[in-house]
């Protein structure tokens, strides 16, 4: 009696194990190997660590099995995805090596900085390993890899190459951090400090935090599991207000482009530093944003203007993670930069919906929106611009120069005519379409690989039902009228001296890479240090400012000057003659002139519903 159930339970096992064997088949898609084994699906397997805390580099290898080529490319990307390729290549990587399966080295021969060629012939397994050494503090730092005694971060292709052909191959990355240390990462978690994604595609752009006094938050939104990761705070910092920034952030984005978001796991990465610490700002991708911020206090955030900087980045899920140039949605190769002729309407319609959103659902009012428009005009004709703007031109400056002065007009530029369109389309249309349904286009019809940019423009104009001059510089070389734009929808701009607490002093961005004084206001901040014209201003208090510090400039200003009290002291360094020097002055108030954008009253009837359809579209959006 007791011996006859146990033939009928080892057949039941015989059975499901035989079963389980023919679904591991299918699901690698091939027979078993000669010996009889089930081949399971080749990954390339990434393991990072480092000496220890306080080590100076990443130390990474990586395997891969059935390499079955006579030789293999192994490359760093010389881009990021958030950077477009602007700058130069500056990952340093030392002490690269490969070997076999047997231990037994490989030949390579260096191709260039980040990049080797391996002979693998009769080598099925391939091991490598290679160091790599934190960047120089003239990369900004959301694309800088960084390592410090309790603390490590990197965007993907900071610290993960590729071999040429094994892009589409699953990845799993394993780190190996000291005691105490977590490692996070957007990618599918597989076990402690350990992660999976299906492609190297979604290694390169997503943010890589490690280290023992990272604070990270766990949120659920919109049926996908988000985490906050906090850099640069102490034991007593209340998360709540940015939390609930990056709720609103990620709220506003699905409202637009639809529920749920295009990911699995979205990682919001926020550091904040110290306010002489350059290279601040911000980097998005497809499932996770990285921001550098000097530190403030949590009541301050939204005040700071952190919601637009979230919700900026955020909207890069979308575009151009999931759908866009086909140059970033799925690009040949990270070695070289991509040809990128919209990068001006990319970055433009992040800053041009991360203003617009909070206005059109509530958040905030059209007033809001109309100072945000009214600050970008301001600058822009800081820096020169005049009525028309070129966005391709403005591109091609940038290209060529590499100056970050040039990469701030391209922004402001490519976020004015961005608005420009907008109402162009809405104004053809008296109001029933915009650019939110050009939107809606790209993201339901382009190809999963992105849209090429010469033939998707006229598509969406047919679409819109629109003539294809109405979406000007996307499809002709062409520039846009500021102000006759502006009129379609009944607004135009207002130009008045306002008395401001300010530096009251012009500034001028130089050759080499510093603001020049060219004008000093004979009773303002600048005038009470001392400042003259011809000097170079280096610091206010202790934040460097520059051209190329955009974020960090405007903090300095905003947060030592025009928020300070009347008559508050304020430290300037400056560089005259060759000499650098230390000057005090005290904050006073200056005239200069502000750009206001305001609702024409005497606007058509037309213009009235094309400018209130930019707020109350009453019509199918992307996320509707």
């Amino acid at each position: 009696m007791t011996d006859g159930p146990a033939p009928r339970s080892i057949a039941r096992r015989l059975r499901a194990l035989v079963l389980l064997a023919v679904a591991v088949g299918c699901a690698t898609g091939g027979p078993p190997d000669g010996d009889g084994r089930v081949p399971t699906a080749p990954t390339v397997d990434y393991f990072v660590r480092m000496a220890g805390a306080g080590a100076d580099r990443f130390q990474v290898s990586l395997a891969v099995d059935r390499v079955r080529a006579d030789s293999i490319d192994f490359v760093l990307p010389a881009w990021i995805p958030g950077q477009y390729g602007f700058g130069p290549d500056r990952t340093i990587v030392e002490s690269f090596a490969a070997r076999d399966g047997e231990g037994r080295p490989v030949a390579t021969r260096r191709l260039g900085v980040a990049s080797w060629r391996l002979y693998t012939r009769d080598v099925g397994y391939l091991a490598l390993s290679y160091d790599v050494i934190p960047d120089p503090p003239v990369v900004p730092l959301p694309f800088r890899t960084q390592l410090e005694l309790h603390y490590g971060y990197s965007p993907g292709a900071g610290l993960l190459g590729t071999l040429r052909g094994f892009e589409e191959r699953p990845v799993t990355i394993a780190f190996d951090v000291p005691r105490g240390w977590k490692a996070i990462t957007p990618l599918r978690p597989s076990g402690p400090n350990r992660y999976a994604a299906d492609s190297y595609g979604a290694v390169p752009g997503m943010p890589i935090v490690i280290g023992d006094r990272v604070k990270d938050y766990k949120l659920f939104l919109q049926g996908k599991a988000h985490q906050v990761t906090v850099h640069g705070v102490d034991d007593s910092f209340a998360p709540d207000s940015l939390l609930a920034l990056v709720g609103e952030a990620v709220d506003l984005g699905t409202r637009f482009f639809g529920a749920p978001p295009p990911y699995e796991r979205y990682v919001f990465a926020i550091h904040f530093v110290s306010p002489e610490t350059p290279g601040w700002g911000g980097m998005g991708a497809a499932d996770g944003a990285t921001i550098f911020l000097p530190r403030l206090e949590p009541a301050r955030l939204r005040e700071a203007g952190l919601g637009r900087v979230l919700l900026h980045q955020y909207l890069h899920a979308w575009f151009p993670a999931r759908f866009g140039p086909a140059a970033l949605v799925r690009p040949r190769t990270f070695t070289v930069p991509p040809p990128l002729e919209d990068f001006w309407f990319v970055e433009g319609t992040a800053e041009y919906y991360a203003h617009l959103l909070p206005a059109r659902f509530g958040r905030e009012g059209r007033e809001a929106f109309y100072d945000a428009m009214g600050r970008l005009l301001t600058n822009w004709r800081q820096l020169g611009g005049v009525d028309r703007i070129d966005p391709d031109a403005l591109v091609q400056r940038a290209r060529v120069s590499g100056d970050e002065t040039e990469k701030t007009r391209m922004l402001i530029g490519g976020t004015l005519a961005t608005f420009l369109i907008d109402i162009a389309i809405r104004e053809e249309t008296r109001g029933l379409r915009g650019l939110d349904q050009a939107m809606d286009y790209l993201q339901r019809w382009t190809p999963e690989h992105g849209y090429d940019p010469a033939v998707v423009w006229i598509e969406v104009a047919g679409a819109l039902g629109v003539p294809v001059s109405t979406l000007g510089p996307l499809v002709e070389e062409r520039s846009l009228s500021i102000e006759a734009g502006l009129a379609r929808a009944g607004l135009r701009t207002v130009v008045r001296e306002e008395s401001q607490r300010s530096l009251g002093a012009r500034l001028v961005p130089a050759p080499e890479g510093r603001f020049v004084v060219t004008r000093v206001e004979p009773r303002g901040t600048a005038a009470s240090a001392g400042i003259a014209e011809g000097d170079r201003l280096l610091k206010i208090n202790e934040t460097p400012i520059s051209p190329a510090e955009g974020v960090a400039t405007t903090f300095a200003i905003s947060t030592y000057i025009r928020e300070a009290r009347l008559g508050e002291s304020v430290r300037f360094e400056v560089e005259r003659d060759g000499e650098v020097r230390e000057l005090r002055g005290v904050v006073r108030e200056s005239r200069f002139p502000v750009v206001r954008l305001v609702e024409d009253s005497r606007a058509s009837s037309s213009a009235t519903i094309v400018r209130s359809s930019l707020f109350d579209p009453g019509y199918a959006t992307p996320g509707d």
